[in-house]
């Protein structure tokens, strides 16, 4: 295979280019176990309307918290030539699934209302980008707008009312907001091992509708491949995907990158402008294709295991993907049944390794694939014993109770991203040593750094669990955050609202006012597993611009026009402020995302959003 190239995605037409729309959701402080709203349309716009592009070719569904750690591409749209200052994107909450996790087993299934307790339909939303980063889409180029659905500034919830009050808020920018990796969905168009590239169309969310145009996608000898339940690694997976149906379904998750370049022109009158232009690139980290994404025989269930007893699974709030198509979120408790025949895969392994069904253990994210039959109970059942099982990594957060050598005790919060509560670890252990316990989560860490992970302080792990009945340890960890690489996140509102949220505000820093007499029910800076309680702070928390952030984005909603404006420097973003809180406006909520530093009281944000109610 050729070294590394990311191949380009593609443009259609020497006088247009591609508009790449990609969509990413950063997480409220309120866990959601699903927030499955319909998209209805997202379209771009020219100053003045002139010209309109629309970048889903029909209306969809996507469950926003599947998007808290990934960004996905919703379409690849031909567009005309010119610079796109605004989007607009219409939600449609009318059949909204909503289930809020309170560390039950099943969680509060939500009603989403209005801020005056209404219900909900269509929302509209309008993003006006920042007038110095509009999306110019040149001739033959691609360009990309990245939309991120902000969760925390956009939903109150009241558990005890079993609402949500909804003020959709989604920033805008033309360049990359964050490092996610990407996630493109679509059916297989063509492959070119020759230039170890392939090309797929676009159907986003794993739902059959909704993208707009087509990509290509390059591979290196490090990409692996899951086709049709066999794992392969770089050219034989290149070589096994060519041999995949036209139109059979293919999941690439990669890296995204964009590189510009300037065009200088002398006019007659010796007079010089220049222009700049950006192309997008796309190169894949793991690819599964044909059966391995959907299948015509296999149902398919998706979820995190939280109880094994023998060969049976509990999946809590999982995902039904039907042999028709049909994607349904399940409420409560599915049972997978798991055999000696089950084949069981591991997400990015590739190779031809092959694992029994005792990696599956409490707390592992899988894909099963066999037969579901739902019986009164309305329980579904899915039975994999002669089917197959791919497991993908799992999220273990918490507060470090121990620091060994190249290990960690914590105090488990969430696993799999859930509230660790409804988690039932009985078989865990080995015949040497005791199960997995939430207050004493036993993770191997290896060579990762621990400096920061001290004794009381939040860790984040990514990685696998041990096999059932073989613990402890009860975890593997391939990544750690600590709290100097854990994205802390400010939620403030400020009830029915506030002209004053800020002591100070200037270029250098906001001066959040703790003593404001309108601040709500929410106000928290949430670190992982740590909350910490910002009224009653030794000092007013300071939001300060990560002067070593690439990926900056501040936001302003108007919650009575239905828009929102999206600033790439800060310096931009308190301008505007300074216009729009003249003493008639309120603010009534905010959102702050990035290292947040105890010691100093200082959140250096790399995201905020402000939501004004004008």
């Amino acid at each position: 295979m050729v070294p590394l190239t990311m191949a380009l995605l593609v443009g259609l037409s020497a006088c247009n280019g591609t508009a790449v729309v990609t969509l990413t959701a950063t997480a409220s402080t309120d866990t959601f176990l699903t927030y499955r709203v319909g998209l209805a349309s997202v379209q771009l716009q020219t100053s003045g309307g002139s010209s309109t592009v629309k970048a889903l070719a029909a209306g969809t569904t996507v469950d926003l918290a599947n998007l808290i750690n990934l960004s996905e591409v919703l379409g690849a749209a031909t567009a005309a030539a010119a610079n796109y200052t605004a989007a607009t994107i219409t939600l449609d909450y009318s059949s909204a699934v909503i289930v809020y996790d309170d560390g039950s087993l099943t969680g509060v299934t939500l009603t989403p209302v209005g801020t005056s307790g209404q219900a909900l339909g269509q929302v509209q939303l309008t993003l006006t980008l920042d007038p110095s980063n509009e999306l110019t889409v040149s001739n033959g180029k691609i360009s990309r707008l990245a939309l991120d659905f902000k969760l925390a500034a956009s939903n109150i919830v009241n558990a005890t009312n079993k609402t949500v009050t909804v003020t959709p808020l989604v920033a805008a920018s033309a360049s990359a907001i964050d490092t996610k990796q990407v996630r493109i969905r679509g059916p297989s168009l063509s492959t070119d091992t020759a230039n170890a590239s392939y090309t797929t169309g676009v159907a986003p969310f794993d739902f059959s509708v909704g993208g707009a145009g087509q990509v290509s996608i390059g591979a290196t000898d490090a990409t692996t491949y899951e086709i049709n339940g066999a794992a392969y690694t770089g050219t034989s997976g290149l070589t096994q995907l060519s041999s995949v149906g036209s139109n059979s379904m293919v999941d690439t998750l990669g890296t995204m990158t964009s590189s510009s370049s300037s065009t200088t022109t002398t006019a007659s009158d010796g007079t010089t402008s220049t222009s700049t232009s950006t192309t997008v690139s796309f190169a894949a980290t793991q690819v599964l294709a044909g059966t391995s994404v959907q299948s015509s025989s296999f149902d398919r269930v998706s979820g995190i295991v939280a109880a094994r007893s023998g060969n049976t699974l509990a999946i809590e709030d999982g995902t039904l993907i039907g042999v028709d198509g049909s994607n349904t979120f399940l409420t409560g408790t599915a049972t997978v049944n798991v055999g000696s025949n089950t084949a069981v895969t591991v997400v990015g392994q590739g190779g031809a390794e092959s694992y029994g069904i005792s990696q599956i253990s409490v707390g592992s994210l899988i894909y099963a694939y066999g037969t579901a039959t739902t019986p009164s109970s309305g329980a579904v059942t899915l039975d994999a014993s002669a089917g197959r099982v791919r497991l993908g990594p799992t999220a273990a957060s918490g507060l470090v109770t121990v620091v060994g050598s190249g290990q960690l005790t914590l105090s488990l919060n969430s696993l799999g991203g859930r509230l660790v509560a409804p988690f039932d670890f009985a078989g865990t252990g080995s015949t040497t040593g005791g199960q997995a316990v939430a207050s004493g989560y036993a993770v191997t860490t290896g060579s990762l750094g621990l400096t920061n992970s001290t004794v009381g302080a939040p860790v984040e792990v990514t990685g696998f669990t041990t096999s059932f009945g073989a613990a402890p340890p009860d975890f593997t960890a391939s990544t750690l955050l600590d709290p100097t690489t854990i994205s802390a996140e400010l939620v403030l509102d400020w009830g029915t609202g506030t002209a004053t949220p800020f002591t100070t505000y200037d270029s250098s820093d906001i001066d959040v006012d703790t003593h404001n007499a309108s601040v709500g029910t929410r106000h928290n800076i949430q670190i992982g597993a740590q909350s910490i309680n910002i009224v009653g702070l030794g000092s007013d928390p300071l939001i300060e611009p990560n002067s070593a952030g690439s990926n900056l984005l501040f936001a302003i909603g108007h919650t009575a026009s239905g828009s929102v404006t999206n600033y790439t420097t800060f310096a931009a973003f308190i301008t505007a402020l300074q216009s729009e809180l003249n003493g008639s406006v309120l603010a009534t909520g905010m959102t702050a995302v990035g290292q947040y530093t105890t010691s100093s009281y200082v959140l250096s944000a790399t995201g905020i959003t402000l939501v004004l109610n004008d």
